[in-house]
């Protein structure tokens, strides 16, 4: 790890070393001087840009609802059927893509469960992500009350991603999402 660099830079590589060890060690693993080894560094150096490991996991939560957020904005952008966007907004929001990621997600949702300033993030997120479906399915002119039921949806598919990533594949992730939302558009 060079010695001088940005300061946003840095705390972007030293929130990349936290997921790389959540992924391969699972989050109690993760301690500062563990994520200082991952990068190379002293944990002196990582104090400078975090003070606790819990400061650096409300930052890496953070960065991680950012990132999904800006892939979902992304989606939205495009044009398609609204169908098509919520399905890859979805898929975006569940990690399909990305199971070492989905890993990460649900490490700190179940660090949330026990942690009340997670947990008001992490229910934060879960908000966002039902009013973006409610969003979508009162535009297509359906019943926005399923915006329930497809975050929760979501959830089952990132947590199956984390934990049996050989199962449910991105593709039957990818199909999963996609044969709700048909049942969803068909129910009209």
């Amino acid at each position: 790890m060079p010695k001088h660099a940005d300061p946003a830079e840095r705390r972007q590589q030293v929130v990349a070393a936290l997921y790389r060890v959540v992924d391969a060690e699972g989050l109690d693993a993760a301690s500062l001087p563990r994520i200082a080894r991952e990068l190379n560094a002293t944990t002196g150096l990582l104090q400078k840009y975090f003070r606790s490991k819990d400061e650096l996991l409300l930052f890496a939560q953070d960065q991680l609802v950012e990132e999904l957020t800006a892939s979902v904005q992304a989606v939205l952008n495009q044009e398609g059927s609204l169908q098509d966007q919520l399905c890859e907004a979805l898929c975006a929001i569940a990690l399909v893509d990305d199971a070492p990621r989905a890993r990460v997600w649900l490490a700190f949702a179940a660090r949330a469960a026990a942690n009340p300033v997670l947990l008001e993030r992490h229910v934060e997120g879960a908000r966002v992500i039902r009013d973006l479906c409610r969003n979508v399915l009162e535009a297509a002119g359906l019943d926005g009350g399923e915006a329930v039921g497809l975050a929760a949806l979501v959830d089952g598919v990132t947590a199956q991603r984390a934990l049996e990533p050989g199962v449910m594949t991105t593709e039957v992730a990818q199909r999963v999402i996609a044969h709700h939302l048909e049942r969803l558009w068909g129910s009209t």
